[in-house]
């Protein structure tokens, strides 16, 4: 799987993971909305009863501050969603059966693999990659020292690190997934979004 193939399996994931959440949130939006307009309403009908002037200053101030807040409330509630999505796109792709799983693997490898001669890290509780299968990637990607599974084992839930003397490049779920969000987060925010119109 190269880095495009992977980049758009976790976009294709994140995007079913927004369409089924986005029902919420926007339930959650509108309720934020809600909450604001009443709290604004009722705040314009205290200030009524006040000077004419004094009640328009502080009927501009009260109503800039609720519309403040509840933006800042319902900024929140997205951020909150976004973070959603991808933690259930990370959670997806280490849960991955052993085949999907060392699919997704030998795609990494293909995208990051240089000499062939690398030893590569899993963590501590992995038990779909061993030894047969990086000798079959090495294979499969015509590499002539073929890579080795490193002893050591990092605290990683999925993915590897790749080591080449002491250069480590590190391909962990964790990794993937930030650089992912970098690059996808506005696009999954449109797809979660993309009717309240911002």
């Amino acid at each position: 799987m190269a880095v495009d193939d992977i980049l758009k399996k976790i976009k294709a994931d994140a995007e079913e993971v927004a369409r089924k959440i986005v029902a919420e949130g926007q339930a959650a939006a509108d309720a934020v909305a809600r909450e604001a307009r009443t709290r604004a309403d009722a705040q314009k009908q205290e200030l009524r009863a006040k000077a004419e002037q004094r009640a328009q200053e502080d009927r501009n101030r009260i109503t800039t501050l609720a519309r403040l807040a509840a933006r800042r409330e319902l900024l929140d509630e997205k951020q909150a969603l976004i973070d959603r999505v991808f933690d259930e796109v990370g959670r997806r792709i280490a849960e991955m059966q052993q085949g999907e799983y060392r699919e997704f693997i030998t795609g990494l490898l293909r995208s990051t693999v240089e000499s062939g001669d690398e030893e590569v890290l899993i963590g501590e509780q992995e038990s779909r990659l061993d030894q047969a299968f990086l000798n079959s990637v090495a294979k499969k990607l015509g590499l002539g020292g073929g890579l080795k599974l490193a002893s050591e084992r990092r605290q990683i839930t999925a993915g590897f690190i790749l080591r080449s003397g002491r250069v480590e490049t590190n391909c962990a779920l964790s990794t993937i997934l930030r650089d992912a969000r970098e690059k996808l987060e506005t696009e999954v925010a449109g797809i979660l979004f993309r009717e309240d119109g911002e």
